[in-house]
C-alpha cells in the first residue's frame, strides 16, 4: 500500500502477553500462516480499488489533495487488517511469538510512514512527501523480508 502511494507522491503492535485469549487454542506454524495470509489477502481486497485509483491520479498542482483520501482509505483498510493479525497472534505458536512481533514492529512501521505521507498529501506538502516516499522501498523491504522470513506469502506487501 504505501508503496503505490509512495510512487504517486514521489511523482506526487504492541506486544501483547504469551496469554491466549480465552476460548482460542495456540495453532502449529502452518495454520497460523495459512489464516495469515488469507487476512492478509483480503485486506489488499480491500485496498485494491483505493490504491489503483492513487495511480490513476494525474499529476497536477492538486495530485497530493486527490491522493490523500484514497491514501486515507486504504491505510483504514491497512489499519483494520493490522489490529485482525494482532488478534490472529494470540493463535501463534509460542515459539514463534517474538518472530511474527518484529514482523508487525515491521508493519506498524510501515502504517506510520504511510500516515505522515497521508498528513503531507493532506497539507499538499510534496517535500515532506518525496522525504517520505524515499523511506518506502526500505521500509517495505523490511516487511517483506520479515514475512518472507517467517514464511507469510500473503502478508509481505500489505502495509
Amino acid at each position: 500500500m504505501l508503496g503505490a502511494a509512495a510512487l504517486a507522491i514521489a511523482g506526487c503492535g504492541g506486544g501483547e502477553d504469551d496469554r491466549s485469549e480465552p476460548g482460542t487454542e495456540p495453532l502449529t506454524k502452518a495454520p497460523f500462516i495459512a489464516r495469515a495470509d488469507a487476512i492478509c489477502r483480503e485486506v489488499k481486497q480491500a485496498q485494491r480499488p483505493h490504491t489503483q485509483r492513487i495511480q490513476t491520479v494525474s499529476r497536477g498542482a492538486d495530485a497530493l489533495r486527490k491522493v490523500a483520501p484514497l491514501l486515507e482509505a486504504a491505510l483504514a483498510e491497512a489499519r483494520k487488517g493490522r489490529q485482525r493479525l494482532q488478534t490472529l497472534r494470540a493463535q501463534a505458536p509460542r515459539e514463534d511469538r517474538a518472530t511474527l512481533d518484529a514482523y508487525f514492529a515491521a508493519a506498524d512501521r510501515l502504517l506510520a510512514a504511510a500516515a505522515r505521507l497521508a498528513q503531507a498529501a493532506r497539507a499538499d506538502d510534496r517535500a515532506a512527501g518525496r522525504r517520505l516516499a524515499d523511506t518506502a522501498d526500505a521500509l517495505s523491504a523490511d516487511e517483506q523480508r520479515l514475512a518472507g522470513e517467517y514464511g507469510l506469502e500473503d502478508c509481505g506487501d500489505v502495509f
